[in-house]
């Protein structure tokens, strides 16, 4: 028994990297889709900075939770529709919560420190990235859930 939970090991392992490196990646290009909303946002339509950064992350979510459904955990995908809504307004919920730290960081970084708000904006997004990910594995797309859902 020892040997075949030794030998699961490095392959879980290995999974944590691939889903980790895939999360990373899809957040690097939600970052873009961020930024990019956030400059639409702010020079294109005189949205205040604050305001902007909120609206900004809600087009960027709905970007990465499609990135994370279909490629970061495809694999742990169960259910049918009903299943994915429940796990992107999860998703949703745990960028809206990470806004309440966020958003007064964005605050102190531009009007207190004066950097600019792209730069602020992302900043405050990589602080948060890390947690994200953690509790997007560990909640949301848990491996724990998706054995135990398979298995029945």
């Amino acid at each position: 028994m020892a040997v075949i939970e030794s030998a699961a090991a490095p392959s879980a392992l290995r999974q944590r990297l691939v889903s980790g490196s895939r999360f990373v990646t899809v957040g690097l290009l939600g970052l873009g889709v961020n930024q990019l909303l956030l400059w639409m946002l702010v020079d294109g339509a005189h949205v205040g900075y604050v305001l902007a950064a909120g609206l900004a992350t809600q087009g960027s979510t709905t970007f990465n939770f499609l990135g994370a459904e279909s490629w970061v955990f495809r694999a742990r995908r169960v259910g049918g529709l009903r299943r994915t809504a429940i796990r992107f307004v999860a998703y949703d919920a745990l960028n809206s919560t990470t806004l309440v730290v966020r958003l007064p960081l964005l605050y102190v970084l531009v009007s207190g420190l004066h950097i600019h708000y792209l730069v602020a904006n992302l900043a405050s997004l990589c602080a948060l990235t890390l947690l994200r990910y953690v509790v997007a594995d560990w909640l949301i797309w848990s491996a724990r859930g998706f054995r135990r859902r398979t298995a029945e």
